[in-house]
């Protein structure tokens, strides 16, 4: 088992921004991350308990502690136990367990004491189990997630691979970024495109502070969904990532009449960094100005998109939540568009065993997270909405009016 002893280290920078939100949400739970991992087949508890107590000893960032402002501290690590629950003589044992998962993701947090985490394996059937993880978003974001899903795979296959890298670098080089002239660069680039603080448009009217829980409508499309964006794609010489974000834009045109939007866009931030392999806290989400002019086509919506991607993409490491503070505004951008352009699948010892997020963080407004097919299935959408400002029909009606203006994809090209 890894081990490191006490010592104080400075935060990154999206620790810092995650740390803020924290200490504004009233509840504590708000920025809170959790996934379950549906695993078609018999499970081992000892050797999956193995396989979890490795990987999270050697997952730095699940031992911080924050008690001390503008740091953390390093702390010896605690004796870890997977829980196990069972469900499985439920009526309904699934819905059993999705809503003891959702109950405990509202629980709060002590970043001073911890744990910053909390792991269960929940029998479903004799043959179908759904591991359960939640952590603070202080340590670890939904790519950290995916990293410890992966190592845990790996392990519990019998695969010894290679450990996670340690996370002292990745504070390092933040650190060193923040004071470089590459930093001075990023933060001149968005003060400049956002020099005139364009108003960012919702389906909504008003603002809410971001929501731990959310309203949440997912629906799951034919494979024939992936190959229409892709031809609309074809045309502009993009991707369909660029074709739905377009359609997002369209949509807000359609309701509001804007003629510019402005999305937030998920970004990992690990390209060429030491965070590549650290289950940590990195990403960031990059404000995306978008003109949707009237009678602009899906095709020339989608082109002008991949081109202002590729336009902010070096700049994406600044920090949304600084430029925000830079220009005095409470919201940065609108709905969010969290694009997965393929959805891994993993295997536990040769039973197949697939991902779901249950949360990626707080959502101040909207949230629409695409997910590419499954085993050469179709997409799913995830419409997450703050409470606050949607009520369950608001999100069945936009949610089905986007969806329509998605299946006209080809023909609004």
């Amino acid at each position: 088992m890894t081990a490191f002893s006490t010592s104080r280290w400075p935060l990154s920078a999206a620790q810092h921004g995650v740390l803020a939100g924290h200490q504004a949400d009233a509840g504590g739970a708000a920025h809170n991350v959790a996934e379950y991992v549906d695993i078609a087949g018999p499970v081992d508890h000892a050797r999956f308990e193995a396989a979890t107590r490795q990987a999270v000893a050697e997952a730095e960032a699940l031992h911080m502690r924050f008690a001390v402002t503008g740091c953390q501290d390093v702390v010896d690590i605690r004796p870890f136990r997977l829980e196990t629950v069972d469900f499985s003589s439920s009526p309904d044992p699934v819905t059993a367990a999705l809503s003891w998962m959702r109950a405990d993701l509202a629980s709060p947090v002590s970043l001073a004491d911890g744990p910053l985490f909390r792991q269960a394996l929940i029998t479903v059937s004799p043959d179908r189990a759904l591991w359960y993880h939640r952590s603070h978003r202080v340590a670890l974001d939904r790519y950290g997630l995916f990293l410890l899903d992966r190592r845990v795979s790996e392990l519990y296959s019998g695969f010894e691979g290679e450990p996670f890298d340690p996370l002292r670098p990745v504070v390092d080089e933040d650190v060193a970024y923040a004071l470089s002239a590459g930093w001075r660069r990023d933060r001149r680039f968005w003060l400049d495109r956002f020099a005139d603080v364009p108003m960012p448009i919702s389906l909504v009217e008003g603002t809410a502070a971001p929501s731990a829980g959310v309203l949440r409508r997912t629906v799951s499309l034919p494979r024939t969904a992936l190959e229409d964006w892709s031809e609309v794609a074809s045309r502009c010489r993009t991707s369909w990532s660029a074709v739905v974000i377009a359609a997002v834009a369209a949509y807000l045109r359609h309701v509001t009449g804007t003629s510019e939007v402005v999305l937030g866009l998920p970004r990992m931030c690990r390209r060429r960094t030491a965070a590549l392999n650290v289950p940590c806290s990195a990403s960031n989400t990059m404000p995306l100005r978008v003109l949707t002019p009237p009678g602009a086509t899906l095709t020339e919506l989608a082109g002008d998109i991949a081109e202002e991607v590729k336009v902010c993409q070096p700049h994406e490491r600044y920090r949304s939540e600084l430029l925000r503070h830079e220009l005095h505004v409470p919201r940065l951008y609108g709905p969010v568009v969290d694009i997965n352009p393929i959805s891994y699948e993993l295997s536990f010892d040769g039973s197949p065993a697939v991902a779901h997020t249950l949360s990626a963080g707080p959502v101040e407004d909207l949230a629409i997270t695409v997910h590419g097919g499954q085993a050469g299935g179709g997409p799913r959408i995830d419409f997450d909405a703050n409470p606050t400002l949607y009520s369950s029909d608001d999100l069945t009606v936009h949610q089905q009016a986007f969806l329509d203006l998605l299946e006209t994809a080809p023909a609004f090209a």
